[in-house]
């Protein structure tokens, strides 16, 4: 049998098998079929549902270009994400304008203190996130699938300023149950509830990207800042598309052992070490978080050169907070962080060369304060979530001793 003819062959017997495997998982599934939940999730019966950006038609499926993880969807599969589908050849959110969580914080709970201290954030949340870290404090919305989250959530409304009589005031916030929160309503909502600035927090907002950038762009033209609360883990094209209407973003950077991300976080310390690069070209403002947890990310060693190397390659003055683990999720075995822990770590820093470095979630702790790098002097004294004190100059946002210039949108 000569070449041409083998080659006939095995061509034909390559179909053969194709065909089969195609008849096969057709009767497959008609045998068992996708299980109910799965027609909710159609776009045609699906409100929060439309298509997203970033993403590649590749063979039989699509490939979703947003994350690192940079997922193959075939038809009807979902990514690691949970959020995003690909239907009908297509790459779909299934979360645009679904609201799980939303609430109207104080800035300092981000933890973001070189924006506007003491003023409120409007914060909101949509179901999912791309990692899948073992203390997540917010696993009820973020590891879970949006067909899970309740239809419906609480939002702030409109807070009114009453005087109660006696010479005093308080806030009063009135709050409505919606199962559709459109970018427009977060805005008239954010400047309803004498919000600065919009938070986009709590889950994960890469994998709610189009409502993001959506609520972004409108809230910029509206005279409202942006803040991106996130992990970072994010490809390079998309992070600068949303750039333009971002004003600070804060990562979290949890960790700096390459093991620790892998095993703790489900990702890789590269790609948010990039992402961070990627936000010191652009020039915009930045924060750093570093959780610390007790015999995880909590030695020396790995503490040190996560200051150098932000020292190195992101400049001195980029804001930096370790803050205090707490029990939660599949981490409930491991206790608080110690508060010589903190500062320790704290100090170190400083002594690497970082200006403002902060410790998070200990109140009272006097780590909490903005310091004068030079003078050394407190400019914004803090408690918690609150400003005692702000002495920073109006105009400039300048130590008011020695005029040192602080980052920041004041």
């Amino acid at each position: 049998m000569n070449g041409k003819n083998k080659g006939r062959r095995f061509a034909l017997a390559v179909s053969a098998a194709m065909a089969a495997l195609s008849l096969g998982g057709a009767l497959l599934l008609a045998r068992h079929p996708p299980p109910s939940t799965f027609s909710g999730l159609l776009p045609a019966a699906n409100p929060w549902a439309r298509e997203a950006r970033f993403w590649t038609p590749l063979c039989n499926g699509v490939r979703c270009d947003l994350c690192p993880f940079q997922c193959f969807l075939p038809e009807g599969a979902r990514g690691r994400c949970r959020v995003r589908v690909n239907y009908a050849g297509k790459l779909r959110t299934l979360v645009y304008a679904k609201p799980v969580s939303v609430h109207l914080d104080p800035i300092e709970k981000k933890p973001v203190y070189h924006l506007y201290p003491g003023s409120l954030i409007y914060s909101l949340a949509a179901p999912g996130c791309n990692l899948r870290c073992k203390s997540c404090q917010n696993w009820e919305i973020s590891q879970i699938y949006p067909e899970q989250a309740p239809k419906t959530s609480v939002v702030p409304e409109r807070l009114d300023v009453v005087a109660d009589g006696a010479g005093g005031i308080y806030g009063r916030l009135k709050t409505k149950e919606v199962s559709i929160l459109t970018p427009e309503e977060i805005v008239g909502g954010a400047l309803a509830t004498r919000s600065r600035s919009i938070a986009y927090t709590y889950s994960e907002p890469v994998v709610f990207y189009e409502y993001v950038a959506d609520t972004a762009r409108l809230a910029r033209k509206k005279g409202l800042k942006n803040v991106m609360v996130t992990g970072g883990y994010i490809n390079r094209a998309p992070l600068e598309a949303l750039l333009a209407d971002m004003d600070v973003v804060k990562v979290d950077l949890k960790g700096f052992d390459a093991g620790f991300y892998g095993d703790y976080v489900g990702g890789s310390l590269e790609r948010v070490k990039d992402t961070l690069r990627t936000l010191k070209r652009n020039g915009g403002l930045f924060e750093i978080v570093n959780l610390v947890v007790p015999g995880l990310n909590d030695d020396d060693k790995s503490l040190a050169a996560m200051s150098s190397w932000i020292k190195e390659e992101l400049g001195a003055g980029v804001p930096v907070f370790f803050s205090r683990f707490s029990p939660n999720y599949r981490l409930s075995n491991i206790g608080v962080t110690p508060a010589a822990t903190l500062t320790r770590a704290r100090e170190a820093a400083m002594k690497k060369g970082l200006k403002y470095v902060y410790v998070g979630n200990a109140a009272g702790d006097p780590g909490e304060s903005t310091y004068c790098p030079v003078c050394g002097r407190v400019l914004i004294r803090r408690y918690g979530y609150a400003v005692l004190e702000n002495l920073l100059t109006p105009a400039g946002g300048r130590c008011p001793h020695d005029g040192t210039r602080i980052p920041g949108i004041w």
